[in-house]
């Protein structure tokens, strides 16, 4: 399973909801995904990256975004420790 990737004439706010779809679809399963961490951390800086340069080319505030996925984060850290 490969992360979704944002084509420059996708909004930030469609590209986000695709990104959230993605991550909900893959914590429904019921398996656990097994991929080189090597990849799956390079494809988390280059969506990262695009995901910010498509918000600063419409000038939304990326704190915004920040904080929305610190907190999707810390809910997926707690699960995952049986938090």
């Amino acid at each position: 399973m490969s992360a979704p990737v944002r084509s420059f004439s996708e909004s930030p706010a469609a590209y986000d909801r695709r990104l959230c779809m993605h991550v909900s679809d893959i914590a429904k399963g019921a398996e656990r995904v097994s991929r080189d961490a090597s990849v799956v951390y390079a494809e988390g800086i280059v969506n990262g990256l695009s995901l910010a340069i498509g918000i600063l080319q419409r000038r939304e505030r990326i704190t915004d975004y920040l904080k929305r996925w610190e907190a999707q984060l810390q809910l997926r850290m707690e699960r995952e420790h049986g938090g």
